[in-house]
């Protein structure tokens, strides 16, 4: 049996809804969650991480000897890819195992691809949706479209129903993007990847399940069969860069 564990914000309800419809196709992986104090309009951390917070939910997931860790999160695309990779550092150093991010995992993909037109669909209002489309402009990617809802409730993301969702995604196809995201984890966009790309004849990519792709591959599982219900990347192998590897150092779980 093979196991990963999940940092999942505290009000999100998606993260863990989509990883286990992901994961009930394979027989030999579980999914395991924790999660970070987060809920509500208000970030208390607005420029970085609750590094505390994310060191604590790394400690508790590795009681569980899992084999790979994942932050299913998007806010290092608003904070900077570097910090992202700065957490991927951290939680390896502290728990000894490899770990993801949503947006890393995402940033990996299109590059692969080289689809860096990006279009965004996501809840948010205009403020937070120019500094996620900052930090992915400062990876080097064009942001050619963007939809957001307007909402600022963490947990209201996960009100948007499909309709919703895929009138928006029409919206940004417009620009004919190389690649249009779902980019946040409370935001049900998984299920809507496949037929959206029958459609639009575009890669529809979504921030929650990429990281359980990539893991699942990591893991040396052939997602292939998956693509028809959760969209393309399911069929692509995964890119050349590794997880953040581990210092060969254990967590300290006593203290």
């Amino acid at each position: 049996m093979r196991r990963f564990g999940t940092i999942t914000p505290s009000s999100n309800v998606i993260v863990e809804q989509v990883t286990q419809a992901i994961v009930a196709d394979y027989a030999q992986v579980s999914a395991h969650f924790a999660r970070l104090s987060y809920f509500g309009s208000t970030d208390r951390f607005p420029h970085s991480y609750d590094w505390d917070g994310m060191r604590d939910a790394a400690r508790l997931l590795a009681h569980a000897h899992l084999d790979l860790l994942c932050w299913n999160g998007t806010k290092g695309g608003a904070i900077g890819f570097e910090l992202d990779r700065e957490l991927c550092s951290r939680v390896a150093a502290e728990s000894g195992r490899g770990m993801y991010t949503s947006t890393l995992v995402l940033d990996d993909v299109l590059r692969a691809a080289h689809a860096f037109r990006v279009a965004f669909v996501t809840p948010y209002a205009p403020e937070f949706l120019e500094r996620l489309t900052g930090g992915w402009r400062a990876a080097g990617y064009e942001v050619v479209a963007t939809a957001g809802a307007g909402l600022v409730d963490n947990y209201a993301y996960s009100t948007l129903d499909a309709g919703r969702l895929a009138e928006m995604a029409r919206q940004v196809a417009a620009a004919r993007p190389d690649a249009i995201v779902f980019y946040c984890t409370n935001m049900l966009g998984a299920p809507l990847c496949a037929p959206l790309e029958a459609e639009l004849g575009i890669p529809v990519y979504d921030s929650v399940s990429a990281p359980v792709w990539r893991i699942l591959r990591e893991l040396g599982f052939d997602t292939a069969a998956s693509a028809p219900r959760w969209g393309s990347l399911f069929a692509a192998s995964k890119p050349q860069r590794p997880a953040v590897p581990s210092p060969g150092t254990e967590l300290h779980t006593n203290s």
